[in-house]
């Protein structure tokens, strides 16, 4: 008898400790877990952004207090993902007024915006940091709006702006320029492979591209 009791007395103490203990661990996508997945957290936003319903605002706190990086894309998404007056439907010139790429992804998923503003519409290159159209080949598709990516040989600032020289140095004839005008950058270490997004065209031979926020400039190391 006596041991039937001290068994008796373990059961009851092991099922009193395991809620206990279960509550004593949150769940690892909890906001302020270290463990905090912000893929999911991005997932949750972009779904309840999309369904119209769900507590976007707590998710949309928690991504912005331990995930930057997927704040923005939410951000970005959110910004254009609702029809107005102000609405933007080419991908191509979300992407040149520094839209995040992933939210531009999410944006012609949902039919928001689309690709192809000119001849030949977008191109893509394996070759380059999430596709590309490579520095060597732009001044083939002048007047359309591409992503054109290749490594960084020099970065000339004038009194005009910046000129990042892609792929040739400046005054070579087949070099390809990222022109920012009045603006200056922070120095970037030359042989960096740039992707720049906007509309290609020629001057004096040479292919250019125009962007106006610094932010919108890909750098891949």
């Amino acid at each position: 008898m006596k041991g039937s009791h001290i068994a008796t007395a373990l059961v009851f103490a092991v099922a009193l400790v395991a809620p206990l203990t279960a509550c004593a661990h949150p769940p690892s996508s909890a906001p302020g877990n270290s463990e905090l997945n912000c893929s999911q957290l991005l997932t949750s936003a972009i779904a309840y952004e999309r369904s119209g319903s769900g507590d976007i605002d707590s998710v949309l706190q928690a991504l912005s207090d331990h995930c930057s990086n997927e704040y923005e894309i939410a951000v970005d998404f959110l910004a254009n993902s609702t029809d107005s007056a102000f609405s933007i439907d080419s991908c191509e010139q979300l992407l040149e007024y520094g839209t995040r790429r992933e939210s531009v992804t999410l944006l012609e998923q949902d039919g928001r915006c689309t690709f192809g503003g000119g001849a030949g519409g977008a191109v893509v290159g394996p070759e380059w940091p999430e596709g590309g159209l490579g520095w060597d080949a732009a001044g083939q598709y002048a007047g359309t709006i591409q992503r054109v990516c290749g490594p960084l040989i020099s970065a000339r600032e004038t009194a005009d702006g910046t000129f990042l020289n892609i792929g040739q140095d400046y005054p070579s004839p087949t070099r390809f320029t990222i022109i920012f005008w009045d603006l200056y950058l922070q120095p970037i270490q030359p042989g960096a492979t740039l992707c720049g997004s906007g509309e290609i065209y020629l001057y004096n031979g040479v292919a250019q591209m125009e962007m106006r926020d610094p932010a919108a400039l890909e750098i891949w190391t």
